[in-house]
């Protein structure tokens, strides 16, 4: 009942006593609509993941069969295994992916926007508001810095007054901002450099003492990474719901009736 194959998830087959044969997917909806019939068996405890346990090897380490790892994806919220808590190297190599390159610091939004226009004569159907919004840079232009170090733009935040590049030069927090420029190849624009921080580590947001969330700093305001919301949020996923072991035939065998009727 327990040992089936249960690999490529989510998009892994169970095959019941029967001989029907359930995707995940299929077993996760259904599952979880009959949530009720299981929750009057299921004994819930909790464990705390270790670094670099997988969900097979907590699996084998509770119920002695790797298979029934799926079971941890049953009673928690997650969809696949990208739910699972990362060890540190997996999150940093996460990170790095999901938040690559440099972000470039300016002083002022308007350094990275154009301020707002209003022009009456541009109003139509598409812009009936008259309001004429202009990015200083675009998304694919190159910039180069007084330095000589050059990056493809790859977003613009003006809510956080930077833009963020990717490239093989590694710009640095110049000694004198008010001489150290970028410019872009295609707009022409250019900001003084305020300070240059790793993408992952610019802010995510800013909170006050009180844990309140905003997207601008001040005074009072402290500045949130994405690093560090990324890790609060992965730390979060260490300590996980599982079946009591002595409950796992029962609801085992639940969740066989369960999947073996027609949904």
């Amino acid at each position: 009942m327990a040992n089936q194959l249960f690999k490529n998830f989510p998009e892994l087959q169970y095959t019941l006593n029967t001989g029907k044969i359930v995707t995940i997917k299929d077993f996760f909806r259904k599952a979880r609509v009959e949530s009720a019939a299981l929750d009057s068996l299921i004994e819930y405890q909790y464990y705390e993941i270790l670094d670099g346990e997988r969900p097979d090897v907590v699996a084998s380490k509770l119920y002695g069969d790797g298979n029934l790892h799926w079971t941890f994806f049953l009673v928690n919220d997650f969809d696949n295994y990208y739910d699972w808590y990362m060890d540190f190297q997996t999150f940093s190599t996460y990170l790095d992916a999901k938040f690559p390159g440099q972000s470039l610091n300016a002083a002022l939004t308007s350094d990275i926007i154009q301020p707002p226009t209003y022009d009456t004569s541009v109003i139509t159907e598409t812009n009936p508001t008259g309001w004429l919004y202009d990015n200083k840079f675009m998304i694919g232009e190159t910039v180069t810095s007084t330095l000589g170090n050059t990056g493809t733009i790859t977003r613009i935040e003006p809510t956080y007054k930077r833009i963020v590049v990717e490239g093989t030069d590694t710009f640095v927090t110049p000694e004198h901002p008010a001489t150290e420029t970028v410019t872009g190849n295609k707009s022409g624009k250019s900001f003084s450099i305020n300070s240059v921080t790793e993408h992952r580590d610019s802010a995510h947001h800013y909170k006050d003492a009180d844990g309140n969330r905003r997207n601008n700093g001040g005074d009072g305001w402290t500045a949130v990474s994405h690093f560090t919301e990324e890790y609060n949020d992965n730390e979060k996923k260490r300590k996980i719901k599982i079946i009591d072991p002595r409950k796992m035939i029962s609801v085992l065998r639940e969740f066989e009736r369960i999947m073996s009727d027609d949904y």
